[in-house]
């Protein structure tokens, strides 16, 4: 689970600690369920955690990094992305993984979660295979590296 959880109610934070409890120990694939979650709210909570250890002397301002902030964000434990779909015909990404996303492919596509199926799957996949993974770089800078 990403998110602020404890702006759930208890219940269903019950029922989030029991599933994680349960499936603590599987090492097969890994979900990850956004609930309460805003990148915003991620930012700012990752940014105090931070401070907080500058000001207990655990850390010192100029030894702050990226790893140093992505080792404050909930999902410290996963790869960044490297495609994010958007389904609905929305041409945003609606606070959702902002930091993660910094070099993720994007793919639209009109068609609504609920109808989202394997066919519409393997067409963002296909896109996204004939795509070029430049991490911020331009075309010419990717294909000087490749020679």
């Amino acid at each position: 689970m990403v998110g602020d959880i404890e702006r759930l109610p208890k219940s269903v934070q019950d029922k989030i600690h029991y599933m994680e409890n349960l499936t603590a120990k599987n090492d097969g694939m890994t979900m990850v369920v956004a609930m309460s979650y805003s990148s915003k709210q991620e930012l700012t909570r990752a940014t105090r955690l931070i401070a907080e250890e500058v000001k207990n002397g655990q850390l010192k301002p100029e030894d702050i990094t990226e790893q140093t902030i992505n080792d404050h964000l909930y999902t410290n434990f996963m790869p960044d992305p490297e495609l994010l779909i958007r389904t609905g015909g929305e041409l945003r990404i609606s606070n959702y993984l902002l930091w993660q996303c910094a070099y993720s492919e994007f793919y639209f596509c009109d068609t609504y979660w609920p109808d989202f199926n394997e066919e519409a799957l393997h067409k963002a996949i296909i896109d996204y295979q004939s795509r070029q993974r430049r991490f911020g770089k331009t075309e010419a800078q990717v294909e000087a590296e490749e020679k």
